[in-house]
């Protein structure tokens, strides 16, 4: 068994939805954001998709991997498309967050799936469409065949993103204690509690998520902004005060730079009534 295989063991896979779409009315595919990973894998026909502000020219046998809450939209090239899509979670935060890094923030994955792996994509979806008996299991060793072709992409990528154990540690450690508080802590007020100083937490953070620790605070307050923004009776203004910005306007500010909508515009658009 190689690196990459004895790496991905400890990963599992929590399955959300599957989709296999043939469509050859609607030429665009609006803005999409959703809490889980998808990955999409194109059979036939072309899109231009934009990921987060990126921009992709794709085409059969091309696959993205789209992490949660990245804006994304695909304008129909071809008068048709036929597309397989997964949508899961990576169980447990902090691997989920180690498993995203993997891939250095790559999306797009030209020409990743031979014919041998759509034979096994589509044998896949045609059980979990029938519900056959062991079609969750079926998909999840999907999940990890895809895993591994998108890192042998990469594989001196793969090889220096691993991080000892104590570094794996202290940042396990660190996104636990984020998770549990609700506080307005700095990343001081988290060295403390991990009797680490602030460079070393730094390099920890960065070796195995590839964020700074700041970067991990602001974007988990974002993240508990997204269901406080589901009740329809808190204001912005409260919502920025219950994740401890002074100012509306730069939690706005940090929202709309990591979900390219305004914190108004995402409520309108996900949890407007019918």
């Amino acid at each position: 068994m190689d690196s990459i295989s004895v790496t991905l063991q400890k990963y599992q896979y929590q399955i959300f939805a599957y989709r296999h779409t043939f469509q050859n009315r609607v030429r665009q595919l609006s803005n999409v954001l959703i809490p889980h990973i998808k990955l999409a894998v194109i059979r036939q026909g072309e899109c231009s998709a934009t990921i987060q502000g990126q921009t992709f020219h794709a085409g059969p046998a091309d696959l993205f991997l789209i992490p949660p809450y990245l804006l994304h939209s695909a304008q129909f090239i071809t008068d048709s498309l036929e597309t397989y899509e997964l949508l899961f979670q990576v169980s447990g935060l902090f691997n989920q967050e180690q498993w995203l890094t993997l891939f250095h923030h790559q999306l797009w994955f030209q020409q990743l799936i031979d014919e041998p792996t759509f034979n096994l994509i589509r044998y896949c979806f045609d059980n979990a469409e029938k519900q056959t008996a062991g079609y969750v299991l079926g998909l999840q060793h999907l999940i990890s065949q895809l895993t591994v072709m998108m890192l042998k992409e990469d594989p001196n990528s793969f090889a220096s993103s691993r991080a000892d154990s104590a570094m794996l540690s202290t940042a396990e450690k660190f996104l636990y204690e984020l998770e549990k508080s609700n506080e307005a802590l700095s990343v001081q007020d988290y060295c403390d509690r991990l009797h680490v100083s602030q460079s070393y937490l730094c390099r920890c953070t960065l070796a195995v998520i590839q964020l700074s620790p700041q970067s991990l605070i602001i974007q988990h307050r974002l993240y508990r902004s997204l269901t406080l923004l589901a009740d329809p009776d808190l204001s912005v203004r409260q919502i920025s005060e219950q994740l401890h910005y002074l100012h509306p306007s730069y939690f706005s500010k940090q929202f709309k730079a990591t979900f390219s909508l305004t914190p108004n515009e995402y409520r309108n658009l996900y949890y407007r009534k019918p």
